[in-house]
């Protein structure tokens, strides 16, 4: 297993827009975060997967994401300083890596230096792997933007790849790879 967690400065434009074959908007996972719709679309199919499986998945792995925005960085009452349960569907070891990387991974770092967040753009695009019809394996391409209010004003930008499998528990992320810039 392999997790991967970079911080960047910068990032090229091209994750704003990944490529993407239908897009299907719909609400955000969080009645306490003000509504911006997630845009969750499949991208990459690797295999055979019925179009009813497809919006099935979607939805799944998308509560599953959203899950992860939600908690790590839009939702919760700020100033805060706990933020402990910012990986709901990660497995324990992405959970634990996740953890260690407490600055990319949420808002651990300014946390406590805002008083709100603004949510500007949810958007996931999903590559799925799927065998006899079944999907095992996706990788979530995920661009979030969000403005902080408060001592620290920032306009951040969260984007990279969340990789998930189904377990007993549903899909889960075991691995990640993604970037953070802050303004």
């Amino acid at each position: 297993m392999v997790l991967v967690g970079l911080a960047a400065a910068g990032c090229s434009g091209s994750d704003d827009e990944p490529e993407a074959d239908t897009p299907t908007p719909t609400a955000s996972s969080s009645a306490a975060t003000p509504e911006v719709a997630t845009d969750v679309s499949i991208g990459k199919l690797a295999g055979k997967l019925p179009t009813a499986r497809r919006a099935a998945l979607a939805g799944d792995v998308q509560q599953v994401v959203d899950g992860w925005i939600d908690a790590a960085y839009l939702a919760g009452d700020y100033p805060r300083t706990d933020f402990s349960d910012s990986w709901p569907g990660f497995t324990a070891g992405a959970r634990a890596t996740a953890s260690r990387d407490g600055d990319l991974m949420s808002n651990k770092e300014i946390g406590a230096s805002i008083d709100g967040v603004e949510p500007e753009k949810r958007q996931v695009v999903l590559d799925v792997l799927s065998v006899k019809k079944k999907p095992v394996g996706v990788t979530a391409h995920v661009v979030v933007r969000f403005a902080t209010t408060g001592d620290t004003t920032k306009d951040v930008r969260v984007a990279g790849r969340l990789y998930l499998t189904k377990g007993t528990h549903g899909w889960q992320v075991f691995g990640y790879d993604v970037t953070k810039d802050a303004r």
